[in-house]
């Protein structure tokens, strides 16, 4: 069921309730992935590989994230990029 919640004008709008984030360490998007966790490391530093969020000093990936920069890699020929 969607509860209603006021917005800053007053009127009343359906929101609905918010999925759990699941947050993967760099060992288990590894694995979720099937690459190491130096390739992920090493594609933080060069900015080019899956996004991440760091909380205090741990890196995390959200699993939403992961499967959205696999799609973002599917390739159609081998010629290009």
């Amino acid at each position: 069921m969607l509860s209603k919640t006021s917005n800053p004008s007053g009127s009343s709008v359906p929101s609905r309730p918010m999925a759990p984030l699941t947050l993967l360490t760099p060992k288990q998007a590894a694995r979720y992935l099937n690459l190491s966790v130096s390739w992920l490391a090493k594609r933080r530093l060069a900015g080019d590989g899956p996004p991440y969020v760091k909380l205090g000093g741990a890196v995390r990936y959200a699993e939403t994230s992961l499967q959205q920069w696999m799609k973002s890699q599917q390739r159609v020929s081998t010629s290009g990029s």
